[in-house]
């Protein structure tokens, strides 16, 4: 049986309040630090956590990190001093509503840096609830991370079967493919306040800032993979991150399977985007039902191989609809290629161990430039869009496909 849990926290890249905070995003309710239509559950965790008696953990060596998180329980907070932690960490236990577990750098002048030491193996920071004796999977929930630093290893941070976990102030950078990735059925979870860059180093194919959900090959079930996920991502949260550069494939991959997640008052940085294999390059795929996009501001960057700030596909039967953006600021070059292809040679970065070798890859692209494009075709179903700014101006250049304005 899962348990079911929600965070949000607010913060300035140098401060965290954990009162009542009053956060002015656009998009976000100043008085809880949700999303304004995030829909609650009554299980989210307390925003105030003066109120809790921790039990204070400070780490300081690699051994002594592995231990606490081995040890993990309820309340406590285990603080991890400035350094450098080698390995690749699991919390495999969560902590309650009123007590969750808070994992934090002790400061954030100098944040504790976690290295998995090799950008093609594992994951740095695995929060996990999948019973090891593969007995009915329990699910954990109610932490807290913050203040860390991320690198190297295939992935920065994964959840599976994990529900409100917040990651807020985090640094996730110089992975070897995505960042983040929400993943196994977990829900209400919230990615706020953070750093994402330089990703895709082993394959760029899979370089993702932030990643909702598996592909249907994956599920649990119906997949054809031999690794076998509950595809019921939902209710996540992606508020006020800065994704870019070089991130080299989309920003925010939501994919089928994966409902009502929330894209807020984000910031999106096109440079190094040069994923051309997996077709348009964007800085949100919409492969989910309910999702809203709001708020955001997304820059081109002189990057020729970017296409459309925003896409909505159909990756699987029924998915892909009633997906909502609007209030977005998008900033394009502008150069189009409505008519004539273009051949792209990119060498694709592949390769472990700090040793890098490569793939030259040569296709036509054909980038767009469009604010959304919709490639859904049911009008049963209704993808919806509004009040968004593209810069420079075209009326021509705003939306393509089957969309509702309003």
């Amino acid at each position: 049986m899962r348990v079911f849990t929600s965070n949000k926290i607010i913060t300035a890249i140098t401060t965290i309040i954990f009162t009542s905070s009053v956060y002015a995003a656009d998009g976000i309710n100043s008085s809880t630090g949700y999303a304004e239509n995030y829909a609650k559950t009554g299980d989210e965790m307390i925003l105030d956590f003066d109120d809790i008696s921790w039990n204070v953990i400070n780490v300081e060596t690699t051994s002594e990190l592995e231990d606490a998180l081995e040890d993990a329980s309820a309340g406590d907070k285990i603080i991890i001093a400035p350094g450098t932690y080698t390995g690749n960490f699991e919390l495999n236990i969560g902590g309650s509503q009123n007590k969750p577990i808070w994992i934090t750098g002790k400061t954030y002048l100098d944040m504790p840096i976690l290295d998995g030491d090799d950008y093609n193996n594992g994951t740095v920071l695995a929060i996990d609830g999948a019973d090891d004796d593969d007995s009915d999977d329990q699910g954990i929930s109610y932490v807290y991370i913050e203040k860390i630093k991320v690198t190297n290893a295939r992935t920065g941070i994964s959840l599976d079967q994990a529900d409100y976990v917040t990651i807020n102030n985090v640094e996730v950078y110089d992975v070897g493919q995505s960042g983040i990735h929400l993943r196994d059925g977990s829900s209400y979870n919230i990615v706020q306040k953070s750093y994402v860059h330089d990703t895709g180093l082993y394959n760029v194919k899979y370089g993702e800032a932030i990643y909702i959900g598996s592909d249907y090959t994956k599920w649990d079930g119906t997949g054809t993979s031999s690794n076998t996920y509950d595809p019921a991502t939902d209710y996540n949260q992606i508020l006020s991150n800065t994704l870019g550069p070089n991130v080299t494939a989309e920003h925010v991959d939501i994919k089928e399977g994966s409902s009502y997640a929330y894209i807020i008052d984000n910031t999106f940085d096109a440079e190094g985007m040069n994923d051309i294999l997996n077709g348009g390059l964007s800085f949100i795929d919409f492969k989910g039902n309910y999702a809203e996009a709001a708020y955001n501001t997304g820059d081109q960057n002189d990057n020729e191989y970017f296409e459309n700030a925003f896409e909505i596909n159909e990756k699987s039967s029924g998915w892909g609809y009633n997906n909502d953006i609007h209030d977005n600021s998008l900033t394009f070059d502008d150069e189009y290629y409505d008519e004539d292809s273009v051949s792209v040679t990119l060498t694709l970065a592949l390769g472990s161990d700090g040793t890098a070798y490569s793939e030259s890859t040569t296709k036509s692209i054909s980038p767009d430039h469009w604010v959304v494009e919709n490639n859904v075709d049911d009008s049963d179903y209704t993808n919806s869009v509004s009040d968004n700014d593209r810069d420079p101006g075209d009326d021509d250049k705003m939306y393509t496909g089957d969309l509702t304005e309003y």
